[in-house]
């Protein structure tokens, strides 16, 4: 899989933000559309307040302003709530581990993964990324049958999620199209 031309899609439609904000699914989240499951998880990564390096209880101090602000806004909404940020080469960082973590998940998850077209594994890298890979499994059977019998038409016609961009869900389903 091409990690370079996914997190480019990645970027494209989860944004890149230094702050903390809330996900379309809830999540507290950073970067590339990175969840933070608790307050310890994000104490785990670099994060500045201004010069300086954030304290535990700084981060943990904006994941709780995070977590229970309402939710349903831009990540620009969420930046008034936070003090702390993350710098554009740690954001990176955690973007190839995300990528990495995620295609060997795929791969154990989908025994045909390294059969697949390049696009087709983007596509599912996609859905599995925005989703979980539980999420792709449990919620597009259809589309995954489509998948394994090479049918691309199909399988970008089952692409289609709830609660996502026109653009992103089009952007994915095009890709599945353009499998040879």
């Amino acid at each position: 899989m091409d990690r370079t031309a996914v997190a480019k899609f990645l970027t494209q439609f989860e944004g890149n933000v230094p702050h903390m904000y809330r996900c379309t699914g809830g999540k507290v989240t950073i970067g590339v559309g990175r969840a933070l499951e608790s307050a310890a998880d994000a104490c785990k990564l670099n994060w500045r307040i201004g010069d300086r390096p954030a304290t535990a209880a700084d981060v943990t101090g904006d994941f709780q302003n995070i977590n229970v602000a309402d939710m349903n806004h831009t990540a620009d909404f969420y930046k008034k709530l936070t003090k702390c940020t993350m710098a554009a080469n740690d954001i990176a960082s955690l973007l190839e581990q995300d990528i990495i973590r995620f295609e060997t998940e795929l791969s154990q998850k989908l025994p045909n993964w390294n059969t697949y077209p390049e696009p087709v594994q983007q596509a599912l890298f996609d859905m599995g990324y925005n989703l979980g890979i539980n999420g792709l499994l449990a919620k597009f059977p259809r589309m995954l049958a489509a998948v394994n019998a090479h049918d691309w038409n199909s399988a970008a016609n089952e692409s289609r999620r709830n609660g996502i961009s026109d653009a992103r869900n089009a952007a994915t389903a095009n890709l599945f199209r353009s499998a040879k």
